[in-house]
């Protein structure tokens, strides 16, 4: 793509529109390719969200606690790519620099998740043990034992989580008794909560869940990335709406699919389609804009046959071989360079929705491990997604003023360019992200 993207057409013949057909589609070529679309959209979907869960990009940790008597007792998880933060201040050839994951989570839950019961500290029965997870994900249990009935005295909870290590980490903590639950989305300035006989039986409010939403978009390059190639392959406010829309609603599909117990999303495949997303996302805009050639969407399409066939026959592959096959097939929608018809429109929408399932799927993993009521899930997936739709709104108010303000300095210093070269670099960059993202994730990195 590197060398095409940013040429002009120079073929009259790439420059002429398709010739409708009876039927009222351009060619009858044109519409297999819409049916090969659609089938690759849709295995693409269903590839990514019905397998094993595991995580997203966004910096959060779990955990569910119960009480009986004096004795406290929790299950901490995390996905094992955020737990690698807990090596950056360990001493190069130190003992903790060699220890497993597992067990360098477990040495730092035991420093850093106290119970005290007043001015005193609950002991801990047993040191942290990490337990079996679903893959990608790590779990520690963790045990106390108080001087009083949690029934006489209530207990106060600190959880440092990975606070010290990723400003915008998130720890989501429920605690499940008879008498009610208690629900609590910690942060570095609010990581203590209380558990037993003074603990005011509560959920978290819609409005922290709202914020919860809106952080995790605006938190997440990738989620920024393909909003940003939507906006280049969509023009007109009311169609970006609608596209910024159809994300949120993905995201609403597949959590509503976690509540009811439908779904478990595979964690690899789901970065590596984020990852491929933003790049169909800016290819697709590009060919919009005609800066694609014939044969750079002929190179692109082997080239992905080719490291999907080498990397699964050689190992490498961290991807079944149907997700790299229904990346082909969506892919083989990007028809002739410049071909804008009315589909050009309702696309973003459509390809928005589509992805959207995706990028929700790894939140939606996590929430797997979050034992929690399914009104609790319910009141999450309200508030998470109008969060998300907030966020999302801003993010692109914000890119849009970015995009003015380019548009205006180019067309200062160079107003013959101006109408296709800053559209045209922005989406070359788009493009280089979304390979970068999907082949080192598609690759196992």
């Amino acid at each position: 793509m590197s060398r095409d993207c940013g040429n002009k057409r120079t073929s009259a013949s790439m420059d002429k529109p398709a010739v409708p057909s009876a039927s009222g589609d351009p060619t009858p070529g044109s519409a297999l390719r819409r049916h090969w679309w659609v089938c690759g959209l849709l295995l693409v979907t269903m590839i990514a969200i019905t397998q094993p869960a595991q995580a997203h990009t966004r910096s959060q940790s779990f955990s569910s606690w119960s009480w009986q008597d004096t004795e406290v007792t929790g299950r901490f998880t995390i996905d094992a790519r955020r737990a690698t933060l807990l090596y950056a201040d360990v001493p190069a050839g130190s003992a903790a620099a060699t220890q497993s994951l597992p067990m360098r989570l477990a040495d730092h839950l035991a420093g850093t998740v106290q119970l005290r019961q007043g001015d005193t500290v609950c002991r801990t029965i047993a040191d942290p043990i990490p337990r079996p997870a679903a893959a990608g994900w790590l779990a520690v249990d963790l045990q106390f034992a108080c001087p009083l009935s949690l029934s006489d005295q209530s207990a106060q909870l600190h959880i440092d989580a990975l606070f010290r290590y990723a400003a915008t980490h998130l720890h989501i903590a429920q605690i499940g008794q008879d008498a009610g639950q208690i629900e609590r989305v910690l942060t570095p300035e609010h990581s203590t909560l209380t558990l037993g006989a003074n603990a005011t039986p509560r959920v978290v409010g819609l409005g922290e869940f709202v914020w919860l939403g809106a952080t995790h978009v605006a938190s997440g390059w990738d989620h920024i990335a393909f909003l940003a190639a939507l906006l280049l392959l969509i023009t007109g406010w009311r169609a970006r709406l609608w596209t910024v829309t159809g994300f949120t609603i993905g995201h609403s599909i597949t959590l509503a699919l976690v509540v009811s117990g439908l779904l478990l999303p595979d964690g690899r495949t789901v970065e590596a389609l984020i990852g491929f997303s933003v790049l169909y996302a800016a290819l697709d805009a590009a060919r919009q804009r005609g800066d694609l050639r014939h044969h750079a969407i002929r190179l692109w399409l082997i080239a992905l046959a080719g490291i999907g066939l080498g990397s699964w026959l050689s190992g490498l592959s961290a991807l079944a071989p149907g997700v790299w096959l229904a990346c082909l097939l969506l892919s083989l929608r990007l028809g002739p360079a410049g071909t804008s018809t009315p589909a050009a429109t309702t696309s973003g929408p459509l390809i928005a929705t589509a992805f959207g399932l995706i990028h929700g799927a790894g939140f939606a993993g996590a929430l797997l491990d979050l034992a929690i009521s399914s009104d609790s899930l319910w009141r999450m997936l309200l508030g998470f997604n109008l969060g998300v739709e907030l966020g999302q709104i801003g993010i692109v108010l914000v890119l849009a003023a970015a995009g003015a303000g380019l548009q205006r300095g180019w067309t200062r210093l160079r107003p013959q360019t101006a109408a296709h070269w800053p559209a045209t670099l922005a989406l070359c960059g788009l493009a280089g992200l979304g390979s970068h993202w999907f082949l080192l994730r598609a690759l196992g990195g």
